[in-house]
């Protein structure tokens, strides 16, 4: 299936085309949904790789939708032909994470508390244990399960330097006697801790602003979910 967002989707015929990609998901008795979403920009060359590595998972997702961003190419059409759904998106705010943003804003209403999203890039190619294993090992007090992002401590603090999580990234590294995790790349996420990232921006309990999964205006969207995660209480994985 293919929709497309000329414009900031809101509600309407889009929301109705990822429901209708979520109802039409077998469900089994025993889990909930896994859903993939994939970011593409200009991904033509790679998206094919990125779909085939997650049709080969002992553990494949439920749903795959690929978010293709700002495209001058023909990433669109690369993912209908490897039979994946693709959301386009022509005109969204703050690239990456502004597009990944419009398609959750739609997509989580659709799912239950006990489905999960798996985010990654068009780039990211993982093992075929990876689902699989990122899915046994998200449970409860378990935020993300993902791609180790390799920064040292003193890394993270530069990262965030003269951001809002300044002080907590600085106080977090000099207090922590284990490694510090943070994931990207490639994700898995409970629709459950994603709403509760959700409130929380849009409660004002959180030191960065918003009211989405990801914080646009941050240097690193994904380290910064990250970091948003720990802030939380939740712990971050990171597997092979």
């Amino acid at each position: 299936m293919l929709v497309e967002f000329p414009e900031r989707p809101g509600t309407g015929p889009h929301a109705v085309g990822l429901a209708r990609m979520v109802q039409s998901t077998p469900r089994t008795s025993d889990r909930g949904l896994t859903v993939a979403v994939i970011a593409a920009h200009n991904g033509h060359d790679c998206i094919g790789q990125a779909i085939r590595s997650l049709d080969e998972q002992s553990s494949r997702p439920d749903l795959t939708i690929v978010c293709a961003y700002d495209c001058l190419d023909r990433t669109a059409l690369a993912v209908q032909a490897d039979g994946a759904d693709v959301v386009v998106t022509t005109g969204p705010e703050h690239g990456r994470a502004g597009a990944l943003n419009e398609v959750l804003d739609l997509l989580l209403p659709q799912l239950r508390d006990d489905d999960a999203v798996l985010i990654m890039d068009a780039d990211s190619f993982p093992g075929p244990e990876f689902v699989a294993e990122a899915r046994r090992r998200l449970t409860e007090g378990v935020g993300g399960v993902g791609v180790f992002i390799g920064l040292e401590g003193g890394g993270f603090v530069e990262l965030f330097k003269g951001s809002d999580y300044g002080p907590f990234v600085r106080d977090l590294v000099r207090t922590r006697d284990d490694e510090l995790v943070l994931i990207g790349s490639a994700a898995l996420y409970s629709v459950q801790t994603l709403w509760h990232v959700v409130t929380a921006r849009s409660a004002g309990l959180l030191p960065t602003g918003g009211s989405q999964v990801y914080n646009t205006g941050s240097p690193d969207e994904d380290a910064e979910l990250g970091l948003t995660l720990i802030y939380l209480g939740y712990k971050v994985i990171a597997v092979p």
